[in-house]
């Protein structure tokens, strides 16, 4: 009987250290993780409008998190695919309105700590719509997203 217990006793030992391990490794990986791939939130608040902007930096690939909820529309909440161009954010932003999956491209200037979106003539091809021509863009100031502590 003695011998059982001991077993049982070792064995619950065995998978707590176990345990422990697993969760100093799952910490470290986690923080190598920030260190390769850091995540910066922007947001933009009005008293009717919000839009926040959660990029993560994977390499020369940034992916993230979208939300446009403005007053008398539907709230957009998808994902973006893209990458830096010198100071442009170059995506595809991948939405749910209406029930309806969307794939629109999207463009942010980064001006210091800000982004600000940028608009201009839209073309559709294959359910897909992008810029016509990115250098003809225009910025609207007005609409800055600014950084802000990631939650």
């Amino acid at each position: 009987m003695k011998v059982i217990y001991i077993l049982i006793l070792g064995s619950f030992l065995f998978s707590c250290n176990s345990q422990e391990k697993d969760t100093e490794q799952t910490s470290s990986e986690q923080t190598d993780t920030k260190k390769v791939a850091p995540i910066n939130c922007y947001r933009y608040t009005s008293q009717t409008d919000t839009i926040t902007l959660k990029v993560i930096h994977i390499g020369n690939s940034i992916t993230g998190i979208l939300v446009y909820n403005l007053k008398e529309k539907d709230k957009n909440k998808g994902t973006i695919q893209g990458r830096m161009q010198d100071d442009l954010l170059i995506a595809n932003y991948t939405f749910m309105s209406e029930g309806i999956q969307s794939i629109r491209q999207v463009a942010f200037k980064l001006e210091g700590n800000s982004f600000v979106e940028g608009y201009g003539e839209i073309v559709t091809e294959n359910d897909k719509s992008h810029f016509k021509n990115l250098d003809d863009l225009s910025f609207n100031t007005s609409i800055k997203l600014t950084e802000i502590d990631c939650q």
